[in-house]
């Protein structure tokens, strides 16, 4: 086994022994689990999923999180929930007064009418003051979940780039924003206001129930007796005990089944509204939509995925109808059976009429309070698995080691890359999109990357630009592992065109400067010296011009071509050491192309630079051509060496070169 070197890797002529330690970056070894694909599982990152976390500390750790978010929510919750659950009783207790009064034949019209008067006025109260508080919760649960979103946002932003791509975190991002009010964190709001409601309802029910046992039938025989017979109470409870407990029971199955189809059926549901938000709603997609007449094959995968949705969910649908009915049936006779003994009592002088309504209205509470106490319950556990998924997100580590060496002013003006036997695959792919990559480039050297479509050269760039890093081998700067530099500061070295870059929705001069506060001369000049300057002229608030229509309709429309200019605007105005250009010229026209490179070129003259082209004709200018096919330099020299040498770069001249003669 040779040495290992200063960047704690093996010389790339040794190979790699699969029991490999991770070394001091951070670089993880081969026996590092990943799935059948060979894809590292970020949401099973080590230290990340702590599978010992007890439901108890998911919830508290939900509250205190809602809790700083908003620190009103939860009292506000509470208050609403006690109101909520003492509203029912207004009527119950008064209705059954009134009843008792009108019973009566000494009744009181006038007090009858202050009853009255009183039992709207709580009523309509009440009912204002549940409106109010409801829907001030309202808007402290819609403020908590604009929290949520922004923190899920932010999570994506500042995660490895390489991370950002996994599908699996990217399910689960669109998972966590689509829960709403109903699942994960936000949901714990809801649930423990249910549970306070439900454990009012079950104490004012209780002291009802007391009461209602405490009332003795007048007799000592017949009906009478047997009224007052204690089996006939632990009769009565029993038979409560039952219908609750079988609610209980029906309800959870009913949620278990939901919960096993909600998760097949999210899927077709989470692609639909993605295919919504991304084909229906994005005006840059409208010109091939509309051009191709591909809105009827939208809207027939829009119907397909609709159709995979209902077909996952209708089971469900199914068994909760069949259960809701017999549910329903058995509740609807235990209710009679309570009638017919709170009847019977007060037909045997326990007590006035009135209280039949105070009685029955009790028991159905109580009964409500209790199963709505053990659905809530069931609900808490249910959710705790969306609760875990988000916090697990947010826990989620990034895979890029920090490191900490800072890149100094020296380096910056004095530096030289290094490919070492570099080896890189995409999560999922099949094969490997770069391979055994062993290259080096220094300060003022001009490369050009050639090949064709998908040979490896935009996910060289991205190795080198650090987002994302190898699986194998290494890249030097300085003779140093690229991993040690302080990730910031090494970003700090380059200044990119990408092949997918982007033109934001934001003001002409904010898009070049990457910031709303810039040095407005050099924006201008870095986007003279792209080619926009007599563009720029013709925009009546120059670089105060809104981009796009999303923020202002009078936003300016850019053709691919100006687009492509602002990009190359970006890049100079951020005047890195090192310039890379990925197709930075595929939406110009030859003549603005050869423009645009003689200007790069002479921005460049001090610095490093690579370019990425399909014209071949722009590569003669450069130092060195690196020739890429599947995933591997395969060829590496000037212009004239690689023309001389008849191989795969002379074809690709030669097969050009037709069109340019």
């Amino acid at each position: 086994m040779g040495k290992k070197n200063f960047a704690g890797k093996k010389d790339s002529t040794e190979k790699k022994d699969s029991t490999e330690k991770k070394d001091s970056v951070g670089k993880k070894n081969s026996t590092e689990k990943k799935d059948s694909t060979g894809k590292k599982d970020f949401m099973k990152e080590k230290n990340f999923i702590d599978e010992k976390r007890t439901g108890l500390q998911l919830i508290k750790r939900g509250i205190v999180y809602l809790a700083q978010e908003s620190p009103g929510i939860f009292p506000l919750a509470f208050l609403q929930a006690a109101m909520e659950a003492a509203y029912p009783y207004i009527g119950i207790l008064l209705s059954a007064r009134i009843l008792t009064e009108l019973a009566d034949p000494g009744r009181s019209m006038e007090h009858l009418f202050q009853m009255a008067l009183l039992l709207v006025g709580l009523n309509f109260l009440g009912r204002r003051l549940l409106d109010f508080g409801g829907q001030f919760l309202d808007v402290l649960q819609y403020t908590v979940l604009k929290h949520i979103e922004r923190a899920v946002a932010e999570k994506a932003w500042k995660m490895d780039y390489a991370m950002s791509a996994d599908p699996k975190i990217n399910e689960t991002k669109q998972r966590i924003t689509r829960w709403h009010y109903g699942r994960g964190v936000l949901a714990l709001v809801g649930q423990m206001r249910r549970a306070f409601q439900a454990l009012v309802t079950i104490g004012i029910s209780v002291a009802l129930v007391v009461e209602f046992f405490r009332a003795k039938a007048v007799g000592e025989d017949g009906m009478a007796a047997f009224l007052n017979h204690w089996g006939v109470s632990v009769l009565f409870l029993g038979l409560l005990g039952l219908s609750i407990v079988y609610n209980i029971y029906m309800s959870f199955r009913i949620q278990k089944v939901y919960f096993k189809i909600n998760e097949t059926a999210e899927k077709p549901m989470n692609r639909m509204m993605n295919l919504m938000d991304s084909c229906f709603s994005e005006y840059r997609n409208g010109k091939d939509i509309r051009m191709f007449h591909a809105k009827e094959r939208m809207f027939g995968k829009f119907r397909e995925l609709s159709g995979d949705y209902l077909r996952e969910s209708e089971p469900a649908y199914l068994y909760e109808r069949r259960k809701t009915f017999y549910t329903v049936l058995f509740s609807r006779g235990f209710d009679l059976l309570v009638y017919l003994f709170v009847g019977a009592k007060a037909i045997f002088g326990a007590f006035g009429v009135g209280s039949i309504l105070k009685y029955t209205g009790m028991v159905t509470q109580l009964g409500d309070g209790v199963t709505r106490l053990c659905d809530t319950v069931r609900d808490f556990l249910q959710n705790l698995e969306y609760v875990k998924i988000y916090f697990d997100y947010l826990d989620m580590p990034n895979a890029t080691a920090e490191g900490t060496l800072p890149v100094t002013k020296e380096i910056r003006e004095n530096y030289e890359f290094e490919f070492r036997d570099v080896t890189f695959s995409y999560p999922g792919a099949a094969a490997p999109s770069l391979s055994g990559i062993s290259c080096r480039f220094r300060k003022g050297e001009k490369i050009a990357i050639v090949g064709r479509n998908g040979s490896g050269k935009t996910t060289f760039i991205k190795l080198l630009c650090r987002l994302c890093d190898p699986q194998e081998g290494e890249i030097l700067l300085n003779g140093v592992d690229i991993r040690k530099y302080q990730y910031q500061e090494y970003l700090s070295l380059f200044s990119t065109v990408f092949q997918d870059y982007q033109i934001f929705d934001f003001k002409l001069g904010e898009n070049v400067a990457a910031e709303s506060e810039y040095d407005r001369d050099r924006v201008t000049e870095a986007l003279e010296n792209a080619g926009f300057g007599e563009r720029l002229k013709t925009l009546e608030e120059g670089l105060d011009t809104q981009l796009f229509k999303r923020f202002s309709e009078d936003g300016v429309e850019l053709s691919g071509g100006e687009s492509q200019k602002v990009a190359i605007a970006r890049c100079l105005y951020k005047d890195a050491p090192y310039v890379v250009l990925d197709e930075p010229t595929a939406a110009l026209d030859p003549v603005a192309e050869a423009d645009i490179y003689q200007r790069m070129n002479r921005f460049t003259r001090d610095k490093g630079a690579i370019y990425i082209s399909h014209r071949l004709s722009s590569c003669h200018f450069c130092h060195r051509i690196l020739v890429f096919e599947e995933g591997r330099i395969v060829e590496q020299g000037s212009h004239e060496e690689l023309l001389a040498a008849k191989g795969l770069y002379r074809r690709l001249w030669d097969a050009q070169a037709q069109y340019y003669a």
